[in-house]
């Protein structure tokens, strides 16, 4: 007997097409119907590509009442009435702040379809008198309350943030138009938004007092993603397909997706979530892939993270407050913040009331980030660095320090000078940092110990290394640092052998100086 192929709806974001085309589905309808029939006004926060599209247009199909296309799913089950609604859809993805065409441009075609679509009669040229009367011409065409739904209402915003009044002129007219959601209140019968971040919400929606956040809410944590269970149950075909490409079992290629696209979480006690785009591309492909960077990698993200002089070890692995990562001061939100916003950081558990400890949600994530940092840390692509330093890993577990570091060097030597003003020893780790772990080195930086805190400690198949950075000092004098704090105590159970590396960085040349190992 054949078995059909899986039609996995990779770049689909139509439900209604999702349906009639028979692609594979995650029924997440129950949670949508207790959504929908629960509140009148939400806003929701997920990363890009997690999605939220497809959520939409799932809710747009339940609210135009096309009962067909919810036949064996949960919500045929609960819903008796299913009565068509206007639905008024619009995604703002499509803004790109390096086209001609203005945030004002593209509300005006949208505004345009609507006009022709319920007969609106234009009286005005103005764009928010314009959606309050599309807005009460379709409650009186219908003689129902409007849906609303806003895909990536952000949007314009943070893809301008590298030019602040652009930004702010974006974020004054969504706020004038949406304001209309308020004030016409009883002629709207559910509005949902969804963005990336949630720092805009504050300012853009001040006058929706009833709009409800449910980015932490633990009942709809699931709501978007896959969960453990949903991959297990309805990709068996695809994770036999993988494991044969992987020459393991179904077993080893679970944990070779867990590994890549798992992770997630939005609330303390949310359930494992995989990234759907990656997930879904890693089963048409056969191929465990870097599919979420290759969609395009902001970046305002990286120049923040480059721009904050932060040490980037504690950026990735930190405790903050809730309310942190609900900032709503777009021009004055912390790198963590908007790294967990925008995905790249996720909830790994909590460590007290609304206290949460961040951290990279998987290997893709992590790839790609760091591939991205070189970029802009050393205006250097990923390949460029892997060709210049690829082999300090190779050499550093032959231990032969002398040639590693040489490598460092002629690599360092060729960062441009305005990259490398920065002439402190942080400056320093964060480069090694950056590259080593884009070699595939096991890096801990700024590593505790009981007498104090080891710069960069490397765990390596034959050898650990202990390192510490002087800048504008001498090799011999780290050494004895690591000799006095003794560092490598710790480490007396470890069958492989400790390496002690003092290396120091000129601030003259700006370039590794000198180094001496023990």
């Amino acid at each position: 007997m054949n078995i059909p192929p899986v039609k996995y709806p990779v770049g689909v974001q139509s439900f209604e097409k999702l349906r009639e085309y028979s692609y594979i589905y995650i029924d997440k309808t129950d949670l949508i119907y207790d959504l929908v029939t629960s509140d009148n006004c939400i806003f929701l926060a997920r990363p890009r590509r997690f999605g939220k599209s497809l959520l939409l247009s799932t809710i747009q199909a339940y609210f135009e009442g096309k009962k067909e296309l919810f036949k064996g799913l949960a919500i045929e089950r609960l819903e008796t009435e299913w009565q068509p609604h206007a639905v008024l859809t619009h995604s703002l993805a499509k803004y790109s702040p390096s086209e001609e065409s203005s945030l004002k441009d593209i509300l005006d075609n949208q505004f345009k379809i609507w006009e022709k679509e319920y007969g609106v009669t234009i009286e005005s040229a103005n764009l928010p008198a314009r959606f309050d009367n599309i807005i009460r011409t379709a409650y009186e065409k219908y003689g129902r309350p409007v849906v609303i739904l806003i895909d990536e209402y952000d949007n314009p915003i943070i893809s301008t943030m590298h030019n602040m009044e652009r930004s702010e002129a974006n974020r004054q007219l969504l706020k004038s138009i949406y304001v209309n959601i308020k004030d016409l209140d009883r002629y709207i019968r559910f509005t949902m938004l969804t963005g990336v971040s949630r720092f805009s919400k504050m300012t853009i929606f001040s006058g929706l007092n009833n709009l409800r956040d449910i980015s932490f809410n633990r009942k709809y944590a699931t709501i978007c993603g896959i969960t453990e269970t949903e991959l297990t149950t309805n990709f068996q075909q695809g994770i036999k397909e993988l494991a044969g490409e992987y020459g393991t079992d179904a077993e080893g290629a679970v944990a070779l997706l867990k590994a890549n696209y798992d992770g997630y979480h939005f609330t303390a006690d949310c359930p494992d979530l995989y990234n759907p785009f990656s997930l879904l591309w890693a089963f048409a492909d056969s191929k465990i892939g870097s599919y979420w960077f290759q969609s395009g990698t902001p970046e305002f993200l990286v120049h923040r993270i480059q721009e904050s002089g932060d040490f980037l070890p504690e950026m990735f692995d930190e405790t903050v407050e809730e309310r942190t990562l609900s900032a709503s001061d777009i021009s004055k939100t912390s790198p963590t913040a908007l790294m967990y916003q925008t995905g790249y950081l996720t909830i790994k558990r909590a460590e007290g009331h609304d206290l949460f400890r961040l951290g990279i949600p998987n290997l893709e994530v992590r790839r790609g980030l760091f591939e991205n940092l070189a970029e802009y840390f050393f205006d250097k692509d990923d390949v460029k660095v892997a060709n210049n330093v690829r082999r300090v890993r190779n050499l550093l577990e032959e231990k032969k320090i002398d040639e590693a570091m040489e490598r460092l060097q002629t690599f360092m030597a060729g960062i441009p000078y305005e990259m490398s003003q920065r002439a402190t020893e942080l400056h320093y780790e964060n480069n090694l940092f950056i590259i080593f772990v884009l070699i595939g080195v096991d890096a801990k930086p700024e590593w505790h110990t009981s007498r104090g805190r080891i710069d960069l400690l490397l765990r390596m198949r034959n050898y650990i290394y202990i390192i510490e950075l002087k800048l504008d000092g001498t090799p011999e004098e780290a050494l004895a640092q690591i000799r006095e704090k003794d560092y490598a105590r710790q480490f007396t159970g470890d069958p492989r052998p400790v390496v002690r590396l003092g290396v120091t960085f000129s601030t003259e040349t700006r370039n590794i100086a000198a180094w001496q190992a023990e």
